[in-house]
C-alpha cells in the first residue's frame, strides 16, 4: 500500500509507541525504507493524544483528526484498503494516547469475499485469511485485540483507511 499512502506533513509525528518497529527496521539486513518513508511511517503509526473516555466515537473522530492534520491520505486507485486496529492506553485521567495495534490490508475478491492480509510478528510470514465480509473481518479482529477486560480504556475501533470502517462494532461486553 506504500505506493496509495500519502503523508503531507510529517512534522506532527509521535512515534514513541515504535521502538520495537524501530529497533527492527535498524537491524534488518537490508534498509527498508528512505529518510522520506520513515517519516510516513512514524506519521502513520505515531500515538495519538486523546481524551480519558471509554467513549468509542470520541476516539474515532480525535484520530481522524489527527489524520486530517497530517495530510494523510489513500489513493482511490486501489480497491485494497488499510485496515488499521486502533487501541486507548489510559496512564491516567490526563494522560491517554491512541495508537495503532495491528494492520492490514483487506483486498476485495470478484466473488464480493475480502481476502485480509496480514503479518502477526517480525518473525512470523504474511498470512492471508479469507472472509465473507466485513462483518467477519471485524469479529475476527474484535477477537483478536479486544482483550482488556475490567479497564478503563475504550474498545479498540477499526479503521478502514481514514474513517471508522462502516461495518465496526463491538463484539463482546468488558
Amino acid at each position: 500500500m506504500k505506493d496509495y499512502i500519502k503523508v503531507g506533513n510529517t512534522g506532527k509525528a509521535n512515534p514513541s509507541q515504535l521502538f520495537m518497529d524501530q529497533d527492527a527496521l535498524k537491524n534488518a539486513p537490508t534498509k527498508k525504507f528512505s529518510g522520506k518513508q520513515r517519516k510516513a511511517f512514524e506519521s502513520i503509526f505515531s500515538t495519538v493524544q486523546t481524551k480519558y473516555t471509554k467513549n468509542v466515537a470520541t476516539h474515532a473522530a480525535i484520530w481522524a483528526k489527527d489524520w486530517k492534520n497530517k495530510k494523510i491520505s489513500v489513493s482511490g486507485k486501489t480497491k485494497a484498503t488499510l485496515i488499521s486496529v486502533v487501541l486507548h492506553s489510559s496512564f491516567s485521567k490526563t494522560e491517554n494516547e491512541l495508537f495503532v495495534g495491528h494492520t492490514g490490508v483487506l483486498v476485495p475478491t470478484k466473488n464480493h469475499k475480502y481476502l485480509f492480509i496480514e503479518k502477526l510478528s517480525f518473525q512470523l510470514p504474511y498470512q492471508v485469511t479469507r472472509f465473507e465480509s466485513k462483518e467477519q473481518l471485524n469479529d475476527y479482529l474484535m477477537g483478536m485485540y479486544d482483550t482488556e477486560w475490567g479497564q478503563d480504556t475504550a474498545k479498540p475501533f477499526i479503521m478502514e483507511n481514514t474513517k471508522l470502517m462502516k461495518e465496526y462494532h463491538a463484539v463482546s461486553d468488558r
